[in-house]
């Protein structure tokens, strides 16, 4: 009779043990879940940069000939001169590019994925609104999952379709990487959705209804992932399938040239398609040199410009190569017996330092004063805050105090690296040949002279305008993260992105008809001066109605060039305001939702709107800086180039 209260007992008790180990494998499996989806979208986006700026630099040394064992060249005062660039054999190409149908295959495929985790977003977004007044949502770490990767995964979709070739290595590893993660992840959900668990509940991750097996919602999650991974894989095989074909047919096709034929002309250069003059009837080549056309031409490649003129073209570099072409400026650039300019350049990079606190404090600041005032319980004026602020805008800003000072101490760093750059380069073309100053163009070697303020134009910007504006955009990412929440974060990171893609796409798309603009101007000037120099000509033949013509058209042109500059200026210019202003919009209904439920005091608003108007001011710029500083970077490859003539 007095087991059965003890059975009871026991049973209680093992329930209760059971419940915990339930909960404690729930626990761990949210808690591996929450961890891969904070960690998917960073790890996969910097293990892609990574491999695809080594694969950019390793491409790049392989370019062109191999100058090591070249002698070395000085200049002026000792310092090394660039080297002469051999000229490219055209002919091998000794990197895999896919044919158009293969290409094909991998971006359909890596749309189908990019388009999976859409489908993963709008299942969460469909949940919802369904299950709103059980209050359920994803959760911060499953909307960090689908947003971030979906943005890395547009990355890479995006890099197929501008980069020449594509895909490579660095691609197939990304995809491989990214089918890891995916396969851990879906281990884990079905960890989790096929025993007792609690669905997610807005602010807690495990306080909604119970489940004992898995609902619609998973099943639909579950599978997007599945399709994921099953398309990932696929870029994965065919990446190895297609480059192991590839490598088969580069084989034997070597194998077959290694292989003379007996038949082969000892005087012939190519085979003839149709038989030689003097071949057999097979078609093989005879005896000499004469083929079945008689007339054909050794091919020559087109004369292209000189590198130091003015380039009728957008000249097509890789980063790493202007990267490498610069570095071989630094002599003349960097202050090397002069202790007074260096300490100059480390007091400079030390103000650009501070400015970037000042940068964080302002909207800071700008909140405490908004909450002080807000406060009911105080009734006094807060002087010091409003002084503080007014003291950190004084010195925020290239126009700030900070600012201005370190403009005029990078005064002498910049003279001195223009006079060295144009003494140097002036100094070189007197030591050149006489047969290149009888071949040159004056105007244009005139014009490469005077582009060492490039260089130094180029770095400024890059220095103290570029790398600023990015590091401001990295703290802001990680100050929204860690003061607000990550959906706030992950707004000004996605705004980032695009703001910045859509930005370069469009000054690119911009550049060539920019040139086309300055070309019209420049026949425009042309057509004027030879019209005003050869004036009695003009007079003796009676062409002023000729020349009047001539020179109307030549506006007109430029005109329409101008337009068209003007009009894309304004569509860009409206294209990056659409984007920020959506993001923007999203980041203030959420902080203004917070605001009004409790979550969020006004002063954090404040600081929100000020903090996302100080970005707004060097991403609205960042068209401008680009292209200037693509102007500068062709310039300065002109002196680069001049430097090169031996």
């Amino acid at each position: 009779m007095d087991s059965a209260p003890l059975d009871n007992a026991t049973a209680t008790v093992y329930m209760k043990h059971h419940r915990h180990g339930h909960w404690v494998a729930e626990h761990k499996a949210q808690r591996l879940l929450s961890i891969v989806h904070f960690a998917y979208p960073i790890v996969l986006l910097f293990f892609f940069l990574t491999t695809f700026t080594i694969r950019s630099i390793l491409t790049a040394r392989t370019d062109g000939s191999d100058d090591s064992k070249s002698e070395p060249q000085f200049g002026p005062g000792g310092k090394p001169l660039p080297k002469k660039k051999a000229p490219v054999d055209n002919t091998k190409n000794t990197f895999l590019d896919f044919s158009r149908p293969r290409k094909l295959l991998f971006e359909w495929l890596s749309l189908a994925a990019t388009l999976t985790l859409a489908g993963n977003a709008v299942t969460v977004i469909v949940h919802a609104l369904y299950a709103r007044k059980e209050e359920w949502w994803c959760g911060q770490a499953t909307v960090v999952y689908i947003v971030g990767a979906f943005m890395v995964y547009t990355l890479i979709l995006i890099s197929i379709f501008d980069t020449q070739p594509s895909p490579t290595w660095a691609h197939a590893s990304s995809w491989a990487l990214a089918a890891a993660m995916e396969i851990v992840l879906l281990a884990s959900s079905f960890a989790l959705y096929t025993h007792a668990h609690h669905e997610p509940k807005a602010g807690n991750p495990s306080g909604g209804h119970l489940e004992r097996e898995m609902t619609e919602w998973e099943i639909t999650e579950v599978t997007l992932d599945l399709v994921r991974i099953i398309l990932l894989l696929a870029l994965v095989a065919f990446y190895i399938l297609f480059v192991t074909l590839h490598a088969r047919s580069q084989r034997k096709q070597s194998d077959s040239q290694a292989s003379t034929s007996e038949t082969t002309g000892l005087l012939a250069e190519d085979r003839a398609e149709a038989g030689a003059v003097n071949g057999s009837a097979n078609g093989a080549n005879g005896y000499g040199a004469t083929q079945s056309n008689g007339h054909k031409k050794p091919k020559k490649a087109a004369d292209a410009p000189a590198g130091w003129e003015k380039p009728t073209t957008t000249p097509s570099r890789s980063w790493w190569e202007y990267i490498r072409g610069y570095s071989l400026f630094f002599p003349y650039l960097w202050p090397s017996k002069d202790r007074r300019l260096q300490i100059a350049v480390i007091i400079c990079f030390a103000i650009m330092l501070v400015q970037r606190g000042i940068q964080f404090l302002v909207p800071i600041q700008a909140g405490k004063i908004t909450d002080d005032l807000a406060d009911e319980n105080k009734t006094g004026m807060p002087w010091k805050a409003i002084c503080l602020y007014i003291f950190y805008r004084l010195l925020q800003g290239n126009n700030g105090l900070l600012g201005a000072t370190r403009s005029i101490i990078w005064i002498p760093v910049s003279q001195y690296s223009f006079r060295e750059l144009s003494v140097a380069s002036f100094e070189h073309v007197h030591s050149l040949s006489l047969d290149f100053h009888l071949g040159k163009k004056t105007g244009e070697v005139l014009s490469a002279l005077g582009k060492g303020n490039a260089i130094n134009n180029f770095l400024e910007s890059v220095t103290f305008q570029v790398i600023p504006m990015l590091v401001d955009l990295f703290v802001a990412i990680g100050y929204f993260m860690i003061q607000f929440d990550v959906y706030y974060a992950l707004i000004v990171a996605v705004v980032t992105f695009w703001y910045i893609y859509l930005t370069i796409r469009m000054a690119q798309w911009r550049a060539e008809i920019r040139r086309q603009m300055v070309n019209s101007d420049r026949e425009v000037d042309a057509v004027k001066n030879d019209s005003m120099v050869s004036y009695e000509t003009v007079k003796y033949f009676n062409a002023e109605a000729y020349e009047f013509n001539r020179y109307r058209e030549a506006v007109d042109k430029y005109q329409k060039a101008e337009y068209s500059v003007v009009l894309s200026l304004n569509f860009m210019n409206v294209t990056q305001n659409m984007v920020f202003m959506v993001g923007l919009m999203v980041a203030s209904f959420v902080a203004a939702y917070q605001v009004t439920t409790g979550q969020r005091s006004v002063g954090k608003f404040v600081v929100l709107l000020t903090y996302m108007a100080q970005l707004q001011g060097p991403l609205n710029f960042f068209g401008t800086f680009y292209r200037m500083i693509q102007s500068a970077m062709i310039n300065s490859e002109r002196m680069l180039e001049l430097f090169k003539e031996q």
